[in-house]
C-alpha cells in the first residue's frame, strides 16, 4: 500500500479524543500511527476497535513516532484524515451566524473562535488569511469542532462579504472603538443573519474592510484597557447573537 504524506488536501489529527470525534463525524482516516507501547492501552485500542477495514495501521517504535509528531509531547495516535470540504451558504435561515475571520493569525484563537462557533449553533466560520483552521495547534484549540463545523477558505474578504450579503446577511463587524454597544440590540435585536467580522490580533480590520460593512459594535472596556482578545470578543459577541428575544 502506498504511503500518503500529509499534503494541501490532509489534516494531522492528534490524540484518541480527536480522532473518534473524526469518526463519530463520518471522517475516515487513511493512515493511522500508534506508539506499539501504547497499542493496547485502553483510549488507543478503543479508538483503533472502530477504524474501517481499508485504514492503514502503523505502530512505531516510540522514538520514531516521537520523530515523526508534530508537538513536543505528542498525543499517543497520529491519523491522516482529508480536509472536510465546505463551501460559502447561498442563502441563510432568519436565526443564521457566521464568523468571519479576516487575518486572525494566532492558531490559538482561531482555533478557540471555530469552537464558539459550534458552542453558538453558527452557520459556518469563513476564514480568510491568518491562521491555517487545520494546523495542528488550531484544531487542539478546537477541541475537534473544526471536525464538525463547516469552514469555508476564502482568498478575499471583499468577495466572501459581498456573498455573504447576497445570502441574505446582515455584515457586522467588531470594533475596539467605534460602533454601537454590543449590548446595545444591534446584535439581540431579531433582525436576521449576522454575518460577524473580525479583524486581526494586532492591527483588527482595515478601513477598507469596515467600509464594507452595515454596521459596527463594541464591547465597552473600563480602565485603560484597548482591546479584549478576539477569541474572546468573537465568544461574546457571538452569544449576544444567541440572546436575542
Amino acid at each position: 500500500m502506498r504511503r500518503r504524506a500529509p499534503g494541501d488536501n490532509t489534516v494531522v489529527l492528534e490524540g484518541p479524543r480527536t480522532l473518534s470525534e473524526a469518526l463519530a463525524a463520518g471522517i475516515e482516516p487513511s493512515v493511522v500511527v500508534t506508539a506499539e507501547s501504547v497499542i493496547d492501552s485502553p483510549p488507543v485500542a478503543d479508538v483503533l476497535d472502530r477504524l474501517a477495514a481499508g485504514v492503514e495501521l502503523l505502530a512505531l517504535t516510540d522514538q520514531a513516532f516521537r520523530s515523526v509528531a508534530p508537538a513536543m509531547s505528542p498525543q499517543p495516535v497520529l491519523a491522516l484524515v482529508d480536509k472536510p470540504r465546505a463551501v460559502m451558504p447561498g442563502s441563510l435561515a432568519y436565526d443564521d451566524l457566521v464568523l468571519v475571520l479576516v487575518g486572525v493569525s494566532d492558531p490559538g484563537n482561531t482555533g478557540t473562535i471555530i469552537r464558539t462557533a459550534e458552542a453558538c449553533s453558527s452557520r459556518c466560520v469563513v476564514v480568510v488569511g491568518g491562521a491555517d483552521p487545520w494546523a495542528p495547534k488550531t484544531v487542539r484549540a478546537s477541541a475537534g469542532s473544526v471536525l464538525r463545523v463547516p469552514v469555508v477558505l476564502a482568498e478575499d474578504a471583499a468577495v466572501a462579504l459581498e456573498a455573504l450579503r447576497a445570502a441574505g446577511a446582515m455584515i457586522v463587524a467588531a470594533d475596539s472603538s467605534e460602533g454601537e454597544p454590543h449590548d446595545s440590540g444591534m446584535l439581540a435585536g431579531g433582525r436576521g443573519p449576522v454575518a460577524l467580522v473580525l479583524g486581526s490580533e494586532s492591527h483588527g480590520l482595515q478601513r477598507s474592510i469596515y467600509e464594507l460593512v452595515d454596521y459596527r459594535v463594541r464591547i465597552p472596556m473600563a480602565g485603560d484597557i484597548e482591546s479584549l482578545n478576539v477569541a474572546m470578543a468573537a465568544t461574546l459577541l457571538a452569544f449576544e447573537y444567541r440572546r436575542r428575544p
